[in-house]
């Protein structure tokens, strides 16, 4: 692929182009009907969001099949959170949010800014953890696949890294023949985003939509809570 000279922008997916929180918390309606007085569903899943970081090597690496890494991230987020599950409500539960999960919309404004690099020639990609048929049915489902083209866009499942790893990042630079300091990644997650595309040389735009603390002393290039701010940083 031709290397070109400009700004090289390669977004995140879950939580970056859609919001997780919209399926989860229907399925967590549909299976459960909580008390939504005492419920931050916001709270809960940045719990299994947590604890799906943390068993994703286990699962990488054979240890844990893909199915009982979904089911156990629920069961100990529920539990940390104050709300034990049996292990047949949480298969419940993910079934539902699974099935959620192909009938997501954009959130309000990434279109545009997708539409607004690609038409000004800006390289524009995605690098997104998780299986490979998972998270394709997701990008068809929100309709990436028609402005994003297939050698743009990099599932660590199929590449056979993930993030944090900074490999994940030199193997993308490798391959679309763009370079680490003249990349830019956006996304959600402090350890996952921020932080891997930090170690591999890239400038970051940490989307922060729920004001959150940075997880450590590392500093993005750039900081926005909805895509209306990301349209305005001077990142061009």
């Amino acid at each position: 692929m031709e290397t070109s000279n400009k700004l090289a922008i390669f977004f995140d997916l879950d939580d970056t182009l859609y919001d997780h929180l919209v399926p989860f918390r229907e399925a967590v309606r549909e299976v459960l009907a909580p008390d939504e007085d005492k419920l931050d569903y916001a709270e809960l899943f940045y719990t299994v969001r947590h604890h799906s970081d943390l068993l994703w090597p286990k699962y990488l690496s054979g240890e844990l099949e893909l199915e009982e890494t979904r089911v156990m991230r629920l069961e100990l987020a529920f539990a940390e959170y104050g709300l034990p599950l049996s292990r047949e409500q949480a298969a419940r539960v993910q079934a539902s949010y699974i099935a959620r999960q192909y009938t997501i919309e954009l959130i309000e404004g990434v279109a545009e800014q997708l539409q607004r690099f690609i038409s000004l020639g800006h390289p524009v990609g995605i690098i997104t953890n998780g299986p490979l048929a998972h998270q394709t049915a997701k990008l068809r489902g929100l309709g990436i696949d028609r402005i994003i083209p297939p050698e743009m866009i990099f599932i660590s499942d199929a590449v056979g890294l993930a993030k944090p790893d900074p490999a994940i990042f030199a193997h993308v630079n490798q391959v679309s023949g763009t370079a680490p300091g003249n990349s830019l990644y956006v996304g959600d997650t402090w350890a996952n985003d921020v932080v891997g595309a930090l170690a591999a040389g890239w400038k970051v735009c940490w989307y922060n939509p729920r004001g959150r603390e940075p997880g450590t002393d590392h500093t993005p290039s750039y900081t926005f809570s909805n895509y209306k701010e990301f349209g305005e940083l001077p990142i061009l």
